[in-house]
């Protein structure tokens, strides 16, 4: 069995082909800059294509996107109780 070593600078961002009402965003990791970063959840019922809003919004986060955004107001912790993406970059392997 064979295994990478971690790299905790690698930055990814995943590319999508969801294209259902909230779908989810890509995957993405990344290193912690400072000790406060900290990634939240995919909020699926966001709506944001919000043209009359001040400003006004747009879903940006993929292409075809139709609602939803990453909610990093909170630290959301996984299974293993990190609230973070650092190292992660291996996922779907």
């Amino acid at each position: 069995h064979m295994e990478c070593p971690v790299d905790r600078n690698m930055e990814i961002t995943a590319v999508t082909h969801a294209t259902w009402y909230g779908a989810p965003g890509p995957l993405y990791c990344g290193p912690k800059k400072n000790p406060e970063d900290f990634t939240g959840f995919w909020d699926y019922m966001y709506e944001c294509n919000n043209p009359w809003a001040t400003p006004p919004e747009t879903c940006d986060v993929y292409p075809n996107q139709k609602a939803g955004r990453y909610d990093n107001t909170v630290k959301i912790a996984n299974v293993a109780g990190r609230t973070d993406v650092e190292g992660c970059c291996w996922w779907g392997r």
